[in-house]
């Protein structure tokens, strides 16, 4: 086959689908169907409200403490029991007050722990901040970082 022929109808392919599409760019938007219009006798604020939402934590617990026995347990599969005995120590251990269980990391290497009320987005780094002083002066920690989750929904 000849490039120089390859060439010229790869160019005259590329003109017309961009002449095409300036072409259906250039057509004015298709007007919305009319419908009933509500009329809203509501007040707008004028700062948005702030957001709220849990914090989470990956956690490691070390040691043969109830916590990290639990979380052998997880390792081993056994995750109903070891999350039964997670959220009643939990609720038993004063440091560990205002955290809730959340869930076992795959294989159940971590613990992910997050505030059991939820924080509003001007107060997140502090209370953060707070949580991770707290968790990583524990000797049963072996380790602890934020859990960064991803959200699916678009901001705003």
């Amino acid at each position: 086959m000849n490039v120089d022929a390859l060439r010229t109808w790869g160019i005259a392919v590329s003109g017309a689908m961009i002449a095409t599409a300036l072409a259906f760019a250039a057509q004015p938007a298709a007007e919305a169907p009319p419908g009933p219009v509500q009329q809203e006798d509501t007040f707008e604020t004028a700062q948005a409200p702030a957001h709220a939402q849990p914090l989470s934590f990956l956690v490691r617990f070390r040691g043969s403490g109830p916590i990290a026995r639990a979380q052998a347990q997880a390792v081993r599969g056994q995750t109903a029991q070891a999350q039964r005995q997670i959220e009643l120590q939990l609720r038993r251990q004063r440091d560990l007050s205002g955290l809730c269980f959340d869930r076992f990391t795959v294989g159940g290497a971590e613990i992910v722990l997050r505030t059991c009320a939820a924080i509003v987005a001007s107060e997140r780094a502090a209370v953060q901040q707070r949580w991770l002083t707290r968790l990583r002066a524990m000797r049963a920690v072996d380790y602890v970082d934020v859990n960064a989750a991803a959200s699916q929904t678009a901001p705003g």
